[in-house]
């Protein structure tokens, strides 16, 4: 949600130094002139992640594949929750140390996720993102 004319974006991992690289990552290539929150959540199961998803009401969710404490649950049902119940504008890119055609195969079938963060790529993503941003702030 956008909160006081911020972007909220929100990172979902089981790793806590992913998140922390993650939002370290955000923070060096997000331009400073368009306002961001940027929140990180250890989740360790996807049902965790669900709820940081309706509390934080993000525009922006980085979210991984796997939770190391649910091994019945992935970020693709999260995704699927996400398709299926969440009513405000979203973009969510799945993120792992995999390769992206991995990460498509994994993801596959969800609507939501259309873009897929390995290694670096994030730099690409908030670009494209800050570029969706500044056209709608024109």
């Amino acid at each position: 949600m956008n909160i006081f004319g911020k972007t909220v974006i929100l990172i979902i991992d089981d790793h806590g130094s992913v998140l922390e690289w993650l939002k370290r990552r955000i923070g060096i290539f997000w331009p400073p002139e368009i306002p961001v929150k940027t929140s990180a959540v250890l989740c360790a199961w996807a049902d965790e992640a669900i709820e940081a998803i309706k509390e934080y009401k993000p525009d922006i969710l980085l979210l991984n594949y796997t939770f190391r404490g649910d091994e019945k649950k992935t970020g693709r049902d999260v995704a699927r929750w996400i398709d299926q119940n969440y009513r405000l504008p979203i973009r969510v890119a799945a993120h792992a140390d995999r390769s992206e055609e991995d990460l498509r195969q994994l993801f596959r079938g969800t609507e939501c996720v259309k873009y897929f963060i390995c290694g670096d790529s994030i730099k690409d993503f908030i670009e494209d993102c800050t570029r969706k941003e500044k056209a709608d702030g024109d």
